[in-house]
């Protein structure tokens, strides 16, 4: 009997990067059979326009049914019957290259035991420093190296190094569909990823980040959904994980924080080759940009804690997984 690999996208007016997305996806050199199956919550752009032009399963939900956790759950139950791995791209996630798919799947050909296996994010050439500098440095998605995460030993350093260990990016992402059927994600609006590594991990699977598998993916986000994206993300994370490092985080951790890291993108932008071989006009509105960008970044933390995007009101305005729904 032959394996089957679903990939399952999730869309909603993302016609910007949906053509490229797709006919990269349809390039794919790999020696399983897979079907492309899209989840579309109400576009009002051309995205049903550009799937009509691939051999795409599409299924529609009203805007108000999506749910980051609950929405892959059905894309696993729509699955072809024989499918074995199920992966999740975003809109706006292209494949590198030919390989993404069979570098993605190969951790869990390879190990039973690995319950999921999430790619590499190279950044877009419209990226600023900022961000590219965080991806780089900062984020597991930036790797070189694959990494294979495992529960530790001692449940203290588990908990010591718990976002090390939970960490996962269904932006680009493969799942045994075996394991999915034991745990299935949560019905979160955000931060599914999160919630389901840590449950695979507990229950004794291996996690693995593949660098072979690439994908370019940089939000270049305006400062408002800057500020909205990093709010829910807070909001999700002190929900699910109360992080202590959100214990103290106030006015003066936004302020030291807007300094700190503004101060690395400068030096970054005049030393990274990409950056430091435009035009000088260019790198100074970059750096007058960088505090503004880590400002965002900062407060939306701050009102996520808080739980502000969370309440009926203020979610519209406060939270882009909300405003993103309602539009």
């Amino acid at each position: 009997m032959k394996e089957w690999i679903t990939i399952v996208l999730l869309t909603k007016n993302g016609e910007r990067y949906l053509g490229e997305v797709l006919e990269a996806t349809f390039a794919q050199r790999v020696d399983l059979p897979f079907e492309v199956l899209a989840i579309d919550s109400g576009s009002r752009d051309r995205t049903k326009e550009i799937l009509s032009r691939y051999p795409v399963r599409l299924t529609e939900i009203p805007p108000h049914e999506f749910n980051h956790g609950e929405t892959r759950n059905l894309g696993a139950r729509l699955a072809h019957p024989e499918t074995r791995y199920l992966v999740y791209l975003s809109q706006d996630a292209t494949p590198a290259d030919e390989g993404w798919l069979a570098a993605l799947i190969e951790p869990m050909r390879e190990d039973e035991q690995v319950a999921g296996v999430f790619s590499r994010h190279l950044p877009r050439p419209s990226a600023s420093p900022s961000l590219v500098r965080q991806l780089l440095t900062r984020w597991q998605t930036g790797g070189t190296e694959r990494l294979v995460k495992r529960m530790p030993p001692s449940p203290a350093d588990f908990e010591s190094n718990r976002f090390f260990y939970i960490y996962f990016s269904n932006t680009s992402s493969a799942i045994r569909r075996s394991v999915w059927e034991r745990i299935p994600f949560s019905p979160l609006p955000f931060g599914e990823d999160a919630d389901w590594a840590e449950q695979v991990l507990l229950a004794g699977y291996a996690l693995v980040f593949e660098p072979c598998s690439k994908v370019f993916h940089s939000h270049d986000y305006g400062l408002l959904d800057l500020f909205r994206e990093n709010a829910d993300y807070a909001a999700s994370f002190q929900e699910r994980f109360a992080p202590p490092a959100y214990l103290h985080f106030g006015f003066a951790s936004i302020f030291g924080g807007v300094i700190r890291e503004s101060w690395e993108d400068w030096r970054f932008i005049w030393s990274y080759p990409r950056f430091r071989e435009q035009p000088l006009w260019r790198r100074s509105l970059w750096m007058l940009y960088s505090p503004a960008w880590h400002l965002a970044v900062g407060l939306g933390t701050y009102f996520g804690i808080r739980g502000l995007p969370r309440r009926p009101k203020l979610g519209r305005y406060l939270s882009r997984q909300e405003h993103v729904r309602q539009t």
